[in-house]
């Protein structure tokens, strides 16, 4: 039962990254600039005027990854 649990928890997260993908992101460049935003060190983003585009973006992937891990770890722990 551990590993229907583990296999499950893991589709569900992917699933739910999936779905929010094109409502957070809107596309491919909207994820790319998110990634860029998100190595770029903080400081170089604000001395090049971008401090807050790069909050937002930084956001926006955070809410992304933890949705879908916090889905896949819920699933995990209710079927565990």
């Amino acid at each position: 039962m551990g590993t229907l649990a583990i296999v499950l928890g893991v589709l569900t997260g992917v699933a739910v990254m999936a779905l929010l993908f094109k409502p957070i992101f809107d596309d491919f460049d909207g994820f790319a600039a998110c990634l860029r935003y998100s190595w770029t060190p903080d400081i170089w983003s604000w001395f090049n005027g971008e401090g807050f585009e790069d909050m937002w973006a930084e956001m926006k992937l955070g809410f992304w990854w933890t949705c879908g891990i916090g889905t896949g770890f819920g699933v995990y722990s209710l079927l565990a």
